[in-house]
């Protein structure tokens, strides 16, 4: 019996097709599908979300919830998972399956039965899936339908606007647009992703105040290989948190719109996008040790505030070694500029050498900074000790016009001189 309707359906095909092509007809578009599913739901997303106990927890009760759709898999940025809000709060929901994006498009509105399900933390964030080995993973694609049901009446979420300083947990998982922002200098020309390791991908945008969020975009992303523009605008994505850290997911490389002149400082390192005991090698920051390669420059934090920091001083036999250690800041272009002012905050402690900062305009941005030029930059106010921190400006106006310019802050010690502790922290320049 199933032969037989398999041959006339490709026999009543090849009749239709043969008809077809002989009689121009004006073919109306197919009606749209109707979802009218007799469900209602009974518990927000939030409310959903505070029935995590702290470990994995079964839904044994006849949970419903509904959302409307905000991301899915169709960019690459998520991988076989939607985020779903309503008006209370955000969720992900983890699926075993390809091609999410032609399922559940972005403004669907979705019932989830939850009874069945189980809620868990990736990265400290409750998500909505099945069992898996104690974890919190995927509903496999023949159940998928099962608890999923589409309904009439969905359309595109409209993003909330707010500033970066008011990013808070509660909006997790939901969709924002961030005015007047833009990418960091340093990011700037970069990729969004790792295209060559297919790796996940860090960059910030900031505000005109220096406040700054990551953007995280994964190396499969179809974006990944997209230039990070120059200028100010609006970013629109979903937020994200991972432990302590917020972060952004781009749905959509055209919801990122960068057209105005960039505003604030040229550059400005506040070294909060570093973590405690982070070495100062990324983010374009570049260390070199000279001489005793054991101690470098590194991320300090104290009373809530981040800060590089190098010291010399051996613990281990309580004196001074000998070093000469280099913190290199990114390479800065001042090809448009007519003058140029820079500044940082500096502490110190202890006894030993002064810091000593330099400019060089052909440093190659990897190697030893003794095989190439520097200028020392004299007349610094530099911290007297006890930790307490001072301004230290400079005018680099000479240097405008200059499209490769790298500033140095040079550490020294010796068992002769001793170990002085430095402090370094917003690193800030602007340029006219």
């Amino acid at each position: 019996m199933n032969k037989y309707i398999k041959i006339t359906g490709i026999f009543s095909i090849s009749l239709i097709l043969f008809f077809a092509s002989c009689i121009d007809y004006d073919f109306a578009e197919p009606e749209k599908a109707v979802y009218n599913p007799n469900i209602q739901e009974n518990t927000t997303i939030q409310e959903l979300k505070a029935l995590y106990t702290g470990e994995l927890t079964l839904i044994d009760t006849d949970v419903i919830i509904k959302g409307t759709v905000i991301a899915n898999d169709k960019s690459g940025n998520y991988y076989k998972t939607i985020v779903i809000q309503d008006s209370t709060a955000g969720i992900e929901i983890s699926l075993d399956a390809y091609e999410l994006h032609n399922l559940y498009h972005e403004g669907d509105l979705i019932y989830v039965k939850c009874k069945g399900l189980y809620l868990g933390t990736y990265g400290g964030q409750v998500q909505l899936g099945a069992d898996y080995n104690g974890s919190v993973g995927r509903i496999s694609e023949p159940l998928i339908e099962d608890y999923m049901v589409k309904t009439d009446g969905g359309k595109p979420v409209i993003p909330k606007e707010l500033n970066i300083s008011a990013i808070n947990g509660n909006l997790v998982n939901q969709l924002v647009m961030l005015k007047d922002v833009q990418f960091k200098r340093y990011n700037v020309g970069d990729t969004y992703g790792d295209v060559v390791l297919k790796e996940d991908k860090d960059t910030y945008v900031e505000d005109c105040n220096g406040n700054s969020i990551i953007v995280r975009t994964s190396g499969y992303a179809d974006f990944a290989s997209d230039i990070i523009p120059e200028g100010n605008g609006k970013l629109t994505a979903v937020l994200t948190k991972y432990n302590q850290t917020y972060q952004l997911k781009i749905r959509n490389v055209n919801e990122v719109v960068m057209l105005t002149e960039r505003c604030g400082a040229f550059f400005d390192e506040d070294f909060e996008i570093f973590a405690n005991y982070d070495p100062l090698d990324q983010y374009g920051w570049f260390t070199y040790s000279v001489t005793d390669a054991s101690k470098t420059w590194y991320a300090s934090e104290f009373g809530g505030n981040m800060f590089a920091k190098m010291t010399g001083y051996n613990y281990d036999t309580n004196s001074a070694d000998d070093n000469e250690d280099w913190l290199i800041t990114p390479k800065l272009d001042f090809s448009n500029a007519s003058s140029v002012q820079f500044s940082f905050d500096n502490a110190s402690n202890y006894s030993g050498p002064a810091l000593q900062v330099y400019v060089s305009t052909d440093y190659d941005g990897s190697g030893n900074p003794n095989n190439f030029t520097w200028t020392e930059l004299t007349g610094l106010n530099l911290s007297s000790g006890t930790y307490t921190w001072v301004t230290a400006t400079k005018d680099l106006s000479s240097y405008a016009g200059q499209n490769s310019v790298y500033i140095g802050f040079k550490y020294t010690s010796s068992p002769s001189a001793g170990a002085k502790t430095w402090e370094v922290d917003n690193v800030r320049i602007t340029i006219n």
